[in-house]
């Protein structure tokens, strides 16, 4: 935790320091669900990241992301997972002129890259680390010059991965492949940082 701070910390006097040279940067943070192939009765999902957009269609973020995963009454049942990842960005509702232009409320993004995640049993000692893929949709509602509301579903592969999101290890040939598989749901804001209060998304 006290890692994650400091990386939010950073990226925060990053955009202090850049926002007087351009309007290009922003910061995301989302609250939700995640679903992955085992059934569980209580998981929560929440998310931030540092978003920057070169031109009006492609940009870069970093992403931090951390999920539970625990079924009520059952002990030592579930898992903690952390990741982050650097993803490409498009603006999908420009680059295939899905947005009238005089609609300057709605809007869709797309982003996909690669990533680092660490599964924490709650059942056994130590992290599992593995790599990632992820993708998604983001759809954005503008609330206010600076502000924008947005939906977002992101689907992750895990590789390598030993524990699987309950906890339990894979030890056995008959158990399934180290690939995990995890839908993250989220809605959250996304803060414009710069003069011209996020026209590269918008305008």
């Amino acid at each position: 935790m006290k890692k994650t701070i400091t990386l939010c910390m950073l990226a925060l006097s990053f955009c202090a320091f850049s926002q007087n040279k351009s309007d290009q940067y922003s910061l995301e943070a989302g609250y939700g669900a995640s679903i992955p192939v085992a059934r569980f009765s209580d998981y929560s999902h929440y998310e931030f990241a540092f978003r920057y957009m070169i031109d009006e269609s492609w940009g870069i973020k970093f992403d931090f992301g951390s999920d539970k995963f625990r079924k009520d009454n059952v002990p030592n049942y579930g898992s903690d997972y952390t990741r982050f990842s650097v993803q490409a960005v498009n603006n999908l509702a420009r680059t295939l002129n899905l947005k009238n232009h005089s609609d300057t409320r709605f809007n869709l993004l797309a982003h996909a890259g690669l990533g680092y995640a660490n599964i924490k049993s709650v059942r056994y000692a130590g992290k599992d680390n593995i790599g990632l893929i992820m993708l998604g949709l983001t759809p954005q509602v503008r609330i206010t010059d600076w502000v924008t509301f947005h939906l977002d579903a992101t689907y992750i592969m895990n590789f390598s991965q030993d524990y699987d999101f309950n906890g339990q290890s894979y030890k056995k040939e008959t158990d399934p492949p180290s690939v995990g598989k995890l839908l993250n749901l989220s809605a959250g804001l996304t803060f414009y940082l710069g003069k011209n209060k996020g026209d590269s998304d918008w305008k």
